[in-house]
């Protein structure tokens, strides 16, 4: 799944960019601190930029885009591989007609 893609990157670039400062400082005899800090300025950056996608209504099976569509009973369906979503806004788990009852 995508969503699962997205994990496995995250984790691959923290991974290595953990992996080069260790390796710089340990190879080259570098101030640990001053590395260690660009390190972690390097990890937000790259798991900012890998997760901006998540901020639209995009799909977490495929990645398609679900901008304009309009949700169901139990979410967002997506056209291209028919995975449900998102929970519609506003929805519960008790109905209209439960509540006036």
């Amino acid at each position: 799944m995508w969503i699962h893609r997205i994990r496995l990157k995250a984790l691959a670039w923290l991974v290595a960019i953990i992996l080069a400062a260790v390796g710089a400082i340990s190879f080259f005899a570098i101030p640990a601190i001053p590395a260690l800090s660009v390190a972690v300025a390097v990890i937000a950056v790259a798991l900012n930029q890998i997760g901006h996608r998540l901020t639209q209504p995009t799909c977490y099976g495929c990645g398609g885009d679900l901008t304009g569509r309009p949700p169901g009973q139990y979410g967002v369906v997506c056209s291209e591989c028919g995975t449900i979503n998102q929970v519609a806004p506003g929805a519960s788990s008790v109905s209209d007609d439960q509540r006036q009852a």
